[in-house]
């Protein structure tokens, strides 16, 4: 026998603010452990929390954009900007 609706419920229809964080990083970062840590750590503080990521949705891209200048100088390309130093 199907069961009977006793009540009913109400659904939030307002969305949820952005929960996504996306953060660049070079291969040399990305792929330290120490390295990586202690970004994850300074990206959790600026969020609110340095103990903890719930709430937050934080992708961690590794940086696979170049350009070169006229001289041959090879920089990561993030976001749009180049990284000058690193």
């Amino acid at each position: 026998m199907p069961s009977k609706v006793v009540g009913s419920i109400a659904i939030d229809t307002v969305p949820l603010p952005d929960r996504a964080v996306r953060v660049s990083l070079p291969a040399k970062v990305a792929y330290d452990l120490k390295a990586f840590q202690k970004v994850q750590a300074s990206i959790l503080d600026r969020l609110g929390c340095a103990a903890c990521c719930s709430g937050w949705d934080i992708r961690f891209d590794v940086v696979r954009s170049y350009a070169v200048d006229e001289k041959l100088n090879l920089r990561e390309v993030v976001g749009g900007g180049v990284i000058i130093d690193g």
